[in-house]
């Protein structure tokens, strides 16, 4: 068997990670609510931890999409979770909702963010989740044996163009992403063959933003794993804020990742 690809040189080393105190919360539902700020690099991040109970290990890493995305949108879900006895964490991705911006962004440092998230906030066996653009990172973060986990998520989830990962966000990123197909030749693809844990793709039927074939593509390069594709009827890529508002989609979202019985 040919030697598992180098899973991503451009990961800085975690020792520049640091996280204040959490302060906890007593959500009014019983819930736990514990907020943090993570110093990954020269960024500040926002994150927090949800749990049913005091102690709670979490195993759940839960990260958002791009655009205007941030933590918050995924919350409603998380409190599902919660309530199924999944805690998990979050962070807002540097440039999003209460995290700082002092470096232009770029995917490759999206997945040193998210590493740094999984160190500091989980512990193994894992589960990540990735939205959208956070689906290629999910998929890298599972690929590295040493993080653990067991199980990763992908909701309407991307894939990219290797020669765009490391681009900044801006004019090159997008020319990159306007090739048509580009995302076939994504790096993740020969990643993703080594994994041995469990994958989940879920799809929106009426998402114009993320190709169907995209999820196909991932099943057949995820030859070790165990993976399987649930479509969901009449959602749009906005899964997320349809989600907010639709307990049985928010209720079978939750399912999914936590392993539940539907």
């Amino acid at each position: 068997m040919p030697a598992a690809p180098a899973w991503n040189g451009a990961i800085p080393a975690t020792e520049a990670t640091t996280a204040t105190t959490p302060a906890t919360l007593q959500l009014a539902d019983g819930l736990r609510q514990e907020e943090l700020a993570l110093a990954v690099g020269a960024e500040t991040l926002a994150a927090d931890l949800i749990r049913a109970a005091d102690g709670q290990a979490v195993h759940t890493l839960v990260l958002h999409g791009a655009g205007q995305g941030h933590r918050q949108r995924q919350w409603p879900l998380r409190q599902t979770l919660a309530r199924l006895g999944c805690a998990s964490a979050a962070i807002d991705f540097s440039g999003h909702g209460a995290s700082s911006a002092v470096h232009p962004n770029s995917l490759s440092k999206r997945l040193a963010e998210a590493q740094a998230a999984l160190e500091r906030c989980t512990v193994g066996p894992r589960t990540v989740v990735g939205v959208s653009m956070s689906g290629e990172i999910a998929l890298r973060l599972a690929s590295r044996p040493d993080n653990q986990i067991t199980h990763v998520v992908t909701l309407v989830g991307a894939i990219y163009d290797g020669a765009a990962f490391a681009l900044p966000f801006g004019p090159a990123f997008s020319t990159a992403l306007r090739r048509p197909g580009s995302w076939r030749e994504a790096e993740v693809l020969e990643m993703i063959s080594h994994y041995r844990g469990r994958i989940t793709l879920v799809r929106a039927s009426e998402d114009a933003v993320i190709p169907a074939e995209v999820a196909e593509l991932v099943r057949q390069h995820a030859t070790a794993a165990d993976c399987r594709i649930i479509d969901l009827p009449g959602v749009d890529h906005r899964i997320s804020e349809r989600s907010q508002h639709d307990a049985a989609l928010r209720e079978q979202l939750a399912r999914l990742i936590a392993g539940a019985s539907a």
